[in-house]
C-alpha cells in the first residue's frame, strides 16, 4: 500500500511539473508575441508618419493585454524587453518614449486588475503622460541643452516676422499690430502649463479608448465608456471658476506675477472643461430629438465657432438641470 501511494504522490508531482512548465511555455510565448507586437507599432509609428499619428495610441495594447493575463512580475518582465527592442529599433534617443508607451499599457492594466472605474483610468494615464512629457522636458534642458517651449517659441516668432513684411509690402498692416502680436505671444506663453496638461488629458483618453476598444474586441473584460452625452460635471466646478472670477478683481494688472500665471491657467482649463460640457448637452438635445447625424456635425462645427456661447450652456448644464427640461418637454 506504501509503494502504491508513493507511484501516485510522484505521478501527481509528475503531473504538476509538466503543467508548470507548459504554463511557462504558454507564458514566454505570449510574452515573445506582445513584445513583437509592441516593436512593430513602434516601429510604424516611428518611420511611416501619417499611419503613426494612428498607431501611437495602440502602442500600449500588447502591455495591456499581458497584464490583464498574467501577474505583475511577468508584465514587468515583458515590459523591459520591449524597451530593449524599441530601443535597438528607434536608437538610443527613442528610449524615453518607448519607456512612457510601457508605463501606459502597464497603468492601463493594472487600473482594469484593481477595478477602477473608466474615469480613474483616463486620469492615470494622462498623468502619466503629464509626467512622462515633464520628465522628456527637463532630461531634454539638462542633458541636451534643448529646450521645446523656446524652440516653438522661436518658431511663432519667425512666422510672425514673416507675416509682418508679407502685410507690410502690400500695405494692409493694421493699425497697432506690434501691441497684438505682443499680447498674443504673452498669452500663448502664458498658458503653457494649461495647454500642457489638457494636452495630456486628451492623450490619456485616446490611448484608454484606443487600447480599451481593441482589447475588448479580442476578447478582454473591459467596461465600455459611457456615452459623451451623459456627461456631466460636480457642482463644485461652478464654485471655483466663481472663485477664480472673483479672485481677478483682486489681482494687480502684473502679467508676469506667479498670481497671474495661475488665473490665466485657471480660466483656460475651466473653461475648456465648460466648452465640453456645451456639447455634451448639445449632443443630449440632439439624441432625445433623434435628429440626423449630420445634423450633430454640422451643430458640433457651430458649437466649436460659437464657443463663448457653447461655454455659457456648459456653466448653465453644470449649475442646473437643464436635460431634466429637456426630457419634461418631449414627455409633454
Amino acid at each position: 500500500m506504501k509503494s502504491i501511494a508513493l507511484f501516485y504522490t510522484d505521478d501527481a508531482l509528475r503531473t504538476g511539473g509538466i503543467q508548470i512548465m507548459q504554463d511557462n511555455a504558454r507564458k514566454l510565448t505570449y510574452g515573445a508575441m506582445m513584445i513583437a507586437l509592441f516593436a512593430v507599432l513602434f516601429a510604424v509609428s516611428l518611420f511611416i508618419p501619417l499611419l503613426g499619428s494612428v498607431t501611437l495610441f495602440f502602442i500600449p495594447l500588447p502591455i495591456l493585454l499581458y497584464r490583464l493575463r498574467y501577474d505583475r512580475s511577468a508584465s514587468l518582465i515583458v515590459a523591459v524587453a520591449a524597451i530593449l527592442v524599441s530601443s535597438l529599433l528607434g536608437g538610443f534617443l527613442w528610449i524615453p518614449a518607448a519607456i512612457s508607451l510601457v508605463l501606459i499599457g502597464f497603468v492601463m492594466g493594472e487600473t482594469i486588475q484593481l477595478g477602477k472605474s473608466k474615469f480613474y483610468t483616463v486620469m492615470a494615464v494622462s498623468l502619466t503622460v503629464l509626467f512622462s512629457m515633464v520628465v522628456t522636458y527637463v532630461g531634454g534642458v539638462l542633458f541636451f541643452e534643448f529646450n521645446a517651449i523656446e524652440v516653438m517659441m522661436d518658431t511663432f516668432q519667425q512666422a510672425q516676422k514673416k507675416m509682418t513684411e508679407f502685410l507690410s509690402d502690400v500695405g494692409t498692416l493694421p493699425k497697432d499690430y506690434e501691441k497684438i502680436i505682443s499680447d498674443t505671444f504673452l498669452y500663448y506663453r502664458s498658458t503653457i502649463p494649461a495647454m500642457v496638461i489638457l494636452g495630456s488629458l486628451f492623450a490619456g483618453y485616446l490611448f484608454v479608448a484606443a487600447s480599451f476598444y481593441t482589447a475588448g474586441r479580442v476578447g478582454a473584460n473591459i467596461q465600455k465608456f459611457p456615452p459623451f452625452r451623459e456627461m456631466k460635471l460636480p457642482f463644485m466646478t461652478i464654485v471655483v471658476y466663481a472663485l477664480v472670477i472673483l479672485s481677478s478683481f483682486l489681482m494687480e494688472n502684473d502679467t508676469t506675477s506667479t498670481y497671474y500665471l495661475v488665473y490665466i491657467n485657471a480660466m483656460v482649463i475651466l473653461r475648456f472643461a465648460f466648452l465640453l460640457q456645451g456639447l455634451s448637452l448639445i449632443y443630449y438635445f440632439l439624441h432625445e430629438r433623434q435628429l440626423p447625424r449630420f445634423i450633430t456635425v454640422l451643430a458640433t462645427v457651430f458649437a466649436v465657432m460659437l464657443n463663448p456661447m457653447t461655454i455659457l450652456l456648459g456653466t448653465l448644464d453644470t449649475a442646473i438641470d437643464i436635460r431634466s427640461w429637456i426630457g419634461k418637454d418631449k414627455v409633454n
